[in-house]
């Protein structure tokens, strides 16, 4: 028995073949540093909004996704993979540019999915809809920085959302069918 069901594991199910996550920044920002909850963001996120360290911010998030596609080409990993929207809050934008944005994504070559993170603080009935649209079509998760149940906790690091938003932003996108994964 395995002892950790690890997401390599669980896309090689899904999917009968290796799958892997591609890591893009498309630029969005958070509302904890744009000055609408607060600026600087939380006490561990960097500029580069805890994304990976790899991603190239001066490319396009097509760029990078072109770049990582092909690096897995050559080290013939995956034929596969998912377009992981990381860095900041990437539901933090008018629900229309979300749209062609995530449309635009799962036109890629070799693209079977995405993922989307997110603050639970930055999803609206709209953009909630939209999402679970597009997961009826895709394979697709939205991934909550819910970061901790404690208030304090979330004081202290400086998150200008609460444990209640997360409840809510999760439930939400439960009745809605979405999955999630959530840290």
């Amino acid at each position: 028995m395995l002892r950790y069901y690890s997401l390599k594991r669980h896309l090689h199910e899904v999917f009968g073949e290796p799958v892997v996550k591609i890591c893009v920044d498309a630029g969005f920002t958070c509302p904890n540093r744009d000055g609408i909850k607060g600026y600087g963001g939380c006490i561990y996120c960097n500029d580069r909004g805890s994304g990976a360290p790899y991603i190239n911010k001066k490319l396009s998030w097509e760029e990078q996704f072109e770049q990582g596609r092909r690096m897995l080409e050559k080290r013939n990993q995956a034929s596969k993979c998912i377009i992981y929207f990381q860095a900041f809050s990437n539901t933090y934008a008018p629900v229309e540019y979300l749209e062609k944005l995530y449309k635009t994504a799962l036109s890629k070559k070799s693209v079977a999915g995405l993922s989307i993170g997110t603050r639970p603080d930055c999803v609206s009935t709209e953009i909630l809809d939209l999402i679970a649209e597009l997961s009826k079509k895709t394979y697709l998760w939205l991934e909550y920085g819910a970061e901790s149940i404690h208030e304090r906790t979330l004081q202290l690091v400086n998150r200008r959302h609460t444990f209640q938003d997360f409840l809510d932003a999760y439930r939400a996108a439960k009745e809605r069918g979405i999955r999630m994964c959530v840290h």
